[in-house]
């Protein structure tokens, strides 16, 4: 019998989901510790998900393995980002509606 060897495909995009997930989502849990943890750095690290993705993209390609984008991975980071976005946003908001009152 012959023996099949199954190449097993690196998913690209996995790794950087949840590293960004875990990364956003410790930030997100200070601040709710630490109220006075200024939200303006936190925002600022958005690019830090295309960075490890355009990371994690070259690494996969160095290794000459065969390697796949994960297109439900690359869309969860991207709406990941925007999520923090929205957070921001709403935060800002409420902060004003609380100064205007």
């Amino acid at each position: 019998m012959e023996e099949i060897k199954e190449i097993k495909k690196h998913r690209v995009g996995t790794v950087t989901l949840g590293l960004t997930l875990m990364i956003f989502g410790t930030v997100y849990l200070l601040r709710l510790f630490f109220p006075a943890l200024p939200l303006e750095p936190i925002v600022h690290l958005w690019p830090a998900a295309l960075i490890i993705l355009g990371a994690e993209i070259l690494l996969a390609g160095v290794g000459k393995r065969d390697f796949v984008i994960d297109k439900a991975s690359v869309f969860l980071v991207f709406l990941e980002v925007f999520f923090l976005f929205g957070m921001a946003a709403a935060e800002t908001v409420l902060r004003y509606m609380e100064t205007a009152i």
